[in-house]
């Protein structure tokens, strides 16, 4: 989910394996010149020009009811798209691009 200045990532149902794999988003800029500015906490600036983050849910999410949630800061620039996914040892386990309109 995405508002409010935050990117909300559930997953639903969530299992003890969900929570040990870490999860990426990378954000597509409209332009990229908005990532020569300051980076949110713990956004890094990629070479390829997305702004990305990695994180597994254990340390900054929560698991409840059987749900796993992350709350994220997202940039207050313009974006055309949001990469995101799941990897365990140096493989995707599942991806998708979604559009930020």
């Amino acid at each position: 989910y995405l508002g409010d200045g935050a990117l909300i990532h559930v997953k639903d149902p969530c299992v003890r394996e969900d929570v040990l794999r870490r999860v990426f988003v990378e954000v597509i800029p409209e332009d990229p010149k908005d990532l020569r500015g300051e980076v949110l906490p713990r956004w890094r600036r990629g070479r390829d020009g997305l702004g990305k983050l990695r994180f597994h849910f254990r340390h900054a999410g929560v698991l409840f009811e059987g749900k796993c949630m992350a709350i994220l800061p997202f940039p207050d620039y313009p974006v055309s798209g949001i990469r995101t996914g799941q990897t365990t040892s140096g493989r995707d386990v599942w991806k998708v691009r979604i559009p930020a309109r």
